[in-house]
């Protein structure tokens, strides 16, 4: 973006527990959008619980009034966290195919690529056991008991109460592929047990603050925080100073932190999940709907599936696969989704993978952001393919002179990159405005392509003969509005034009030389019928011949058709490639002479290549970054 011990308070408050039944007993069933119970407690020096405090706004008055009417008692705030998420019964028995959330965010494809291993994920939560039928195979480092403050699984290593911390590592790091119950999401991923959460779902701010502390000391890359406080404001109105001092510490070591949003229905994000160095997540239902229970707001930044979540657990001395819902399930799906991008590129800082689930998120509800779903629900496979470093996919270039990728952003910025090396652009300039048309072209037949832009409220064409910021070298009108520019060589001469698709056509008209600098294009030295109306023209020379024609790529279907000559007719050769909504480009990416074509998605960032014109998977592929305005390619 983003000391005590209690083993004798919780001692303490059990004594209470006619007070506080609905906060010491879990609730079994569907999660409710209510959280009954206190928000903060006053202890003396003794650990012993003095006054409850209903609600956060509350708690400072009434520590002021405590501590005056007893000076001598040493007294402490300390506000209640509890987990966000619930085991409903009675159990079912499950498989991998019932754990509808993998399948829903898109997994199984990063597995191809890593199972998580080399990142430490810390799990903060009431105790994880490691005993169960499936369990966990990753390794298990430096576990510890905030509450207690005692090192090793003796204490956290069996069937408590609450199965909640068990549940939401198995998400994480659930062992898989053994033949047994269910699958976790980054299941070779290092996993470090820190309890903060008694057995009835309920820790402090000193056991928070401790745990964290604990997992940044030794080495965690992740903290998954399935817990919260409720606020009413949003932070920094609502905090709390030791946990904010641990988070800060978190962020300036560079670990990612990740906390559940809420599950009271409230329109403020629960604390720490509202800290801007967290990673707040809300939780949805198989259907992509915000679940009734997850808490909204301005500090949300992702959502994820949380409704019939299901893991290995225990309850009451017994395991079993049991669906759980609330955002205490959704946030482990972003901190598995972390685990396997760090696994990737370890280099990656948490900024960097914020950036990449944030760009990669599938947008629901109102476009761009919102209070409701943040940035998105997370989409794993797609994060996990932007986070491959380029090496991943080795550039094909290896004959002769290979096209290379531009791309314009939303804020008029042109990266040029060398050719598909996409780790970062060698020259970066501003030309134009938001919401030109860009394209490259070589206008001056030295062997360079540079930038051109089309500006549809003034209807010119704008072209520079270097790429580097500054005003156009020359402009001249084109076509009419609603038409399209075509650029290629059409003629064999070395130079690139500018030539018109006329879209309520379907015509193509070919001008071979560019427009007088001030004046217009002038009449077309020729033109064809090619396509349909709503296609989408490109031109490349596909024959190898020096020539460029035109091809098409037609949305509805997916489908790429071209032909070889500048002439009416049917389509030379068609087949298969990308999805709809993919931006086409064409080029040269292995310098044999041909062009063939290429996708950009949006959606994901990532270019997509084929070497060959045939239908099929991508021969190359690698990620550039989401939302661009427009890719286009050029020598």
């Amino acid at each position: 973006m983003f000391s005590k011990s209690y083993g004798s308070w919780f001692a303490r408050l059990l004594l209470f527990a006619g007070l506080v039944t609905g906060l010491l007993t879990p609730a079994i069933g569907t999660a409710s959008a209510s959280e009954p119970g206190p928000e903060a407690i006053i202890v003396n020096s003794h650990g012993e619980v003095v006054s409850y405090v209903e609600t956060r706004n509350e708690a400072a008055d009434a520590f002021e009034r405590a501590a005056l009417s007893s000076p001598s008692e040493g007294l402490k705030l300390e506000y209640v966290y509890r987990s966000h998420g619930t085991v409903p019964n009675p159990p079912n028995d499950l498989l991998y195919s019932q754990q509808w959330s993998f399948s829903k965010v898109g997994v199984a494809p990063s597995w191809t690529h890593t199972d998580g291993a080399g990142v430490v994920v810390a799990v903060l939560d009431s105790a994880v056991n490691f005993t169960g039928l499936d369990s966990f195979c990753s390794t298990v480092v430096w576990p510890y008991d905030a509450i207690a403050q005692t090192e090793g699984l003796a204490d956290l290593n069996r069937t408590a109460a609450l199965g909640h911390g068990t549940h939401v590592a198995g998400t994480i790091a659930q062992c898989t592929n053994n033949g047994e119950g269910v699958a976790g999401i980054a299941p070779g991923a290092t996993l470090m047990p820190v309890r903060v959460l008694s057995d009835a779902g309920l820790g402090t701010t000193s056991d928070l603050a401790r745990g964290i502390d604990w997992a940044v000391d030794h080495g965690a890359d992740i903290i998954n925080l399935s817990l919260g406080a409720n606020c009413e404001s949003t932070w920094p109105t609502c905090y709390d100073f030791a946990v904010d001092a641990a988070i800060g510490r978190a962020s300036a070591a560079g670990v990612l932190l990740v906390a559940s949003s809420g599950n009271s229905a409230s329109p403020y994000v629960a604390y720490p999940s509202a800290h801007p160095d967290v990673v707040s997540v809300g939780a949805t239902t198989s259907n992509d709907a915000v679940w009734e229970g997850s808490h909204q707001g301005t500090a949300l930044d992702l959502v994820a599936p949380g409704v019939g979540i299901i893991q290995e657990t225990t309850s009451f001395g017994m395991y079993d696969y049991r669906p759980a819902t609330g955002t205490s399930m959704a946030a482990p799906h972003v901190s598995g989704a972390a685990a396997l991008m760090l696994s990737v590129d370890p280099t990656l800082t948490a900024d960097a993978v914020v950036s990449i689930l944030r760009s990669t998120a599938v947008d629901l509800g109102s476009a761009g952001f919102d209070t409701a779903t943040g940035w998105g629900r997370i989409a794993v496979g797609a994060a996990v393919a932007a986070a491959l470093p380029p090496a991943v996919s080795q550039d094909p270039c290896g004959y002769g002179p290979c096209d290379t990728v531009s791309w314009v952003d939303s804020e008029g910025v042109w990266g040029v990159l060398d050719r598909l090396k996409l780790s970062s652009p060698i020259s970066t300039f501003y030309f134009g405005n938001p919401g030109d048309l860009p394209f490259m072209g070589d206008w001056d037949g030295d062997g360079l392509a540079t930038p051109g832009l089309y500006r549809q409220s003034d209807g010119f064409v704008y072209v520079r003969d270097s790429n580097t910021q500054g005003i156009a070298d020359r402009e001249f009108f084109f076509g009419n509005p609603g038409d399209v520019p075509l650029v290629g060589d059409f003629d064999g001469d070395g130079q690139d034009s500018v030539s018109i698709w006329r879209p309520s056509e379907a015509r193509i008209y070919v001008i071979n030389e560019l427009g007088a600098d001030g004046g217009g294009l002038g009449a077309a030295d020729f033109s064809f019928l090619f396509g349909n109306p709503s296609d989408t023209p490109f031109v490349g020379d596909f024959d190898g011949d020096g020539i460029d024609t035109v091809g098409l790529y037609r949305q509805s279907t997916g489908f790429v058709y071209f032909r070889d000559s500048l002439t009416t007719g049917t389509a030379d050769l068609s087949f298969y490639f990308g999805n709809p909504g993919d931006q086409i480009l064409v080029g040269d990416w292995d310098g044999d002479g041909d062009d063939t074509v290429g996708v950009y998605r949006p959606s994901n960032g990532m270019l997509y290549v084929n070497l060959e014109n045939t239908n099929g998977s991508a021969d190359w592929e690698g990620y550039i970054a989401s939302h661009l305005w427009v890719v286009t390619a050029g020598k």
